[in-house]
């Protein structure tokens, strides 16, 4: 693989636009929804990790924290390199991150389409059944770390 890294930004860094633009091109547009339109104040308070393959950002996920919870949220990869464990990079340096800094689980929403995804790195669907989020499936799910 080319040279992938992960950074961990905040909102005030220059990549934060990439980051936007790539979770708009593969979360939002999808659904007919647009990333200017959301409430974007409170994301100078979370921790950003972003995927760099040969200086390109390619994947993103966020963490809130609330305590001694974090929630994994605005989890995506460009679709074109899905499958070469990008995704699970992240989450895996966002969960070490997480337990460093005193964190005891990870909560977040899946997509149903992506429950499988995070099944795999030992997250349990802890809402049954799926609920509805921006117009579709989703499934509350979390890991104790």
């Amino acid at each position: 693989m080319e040279s992938l890294s992960i950074q961990i930004i905040n909102a005030q860094n220059p990549l934060y636009k990439d980051e936007l633009k790539l979770r708009d091109e593969i979360l939002r547009k999808p659904i007919n929804l647009k990333i200017e339109d959301d409430d974007l104040s409170d994301e100078v308070n979370q921790i950003h990790f972003v995927a760099l393959l040969d200086n390109e950002l390619v994947g993103v996920v966020v963490l809130k924290k609330e305590d001694q919870i974090g929630k994994l949220r605005q989890m995506a990869v460009n679709p074109e390199i899905q499958g070469k464990q990008i995704g699970r990079k992240l989450v895996d340096t966002l969960e070490a991150y997480a337990k460093e800094n005193g964190i005891k689980e990870i909560n977040l929403h899946a997509r149903h389409y992506a429950a499988g995804f995070y099944e795999k790195l030992g997250y349990a669907n802890t809402s049954k059944p799926a609920f509805e989020e921006v117009g579709m499936k989703h499934f509350e799910m979390a890991k104790a770390l």
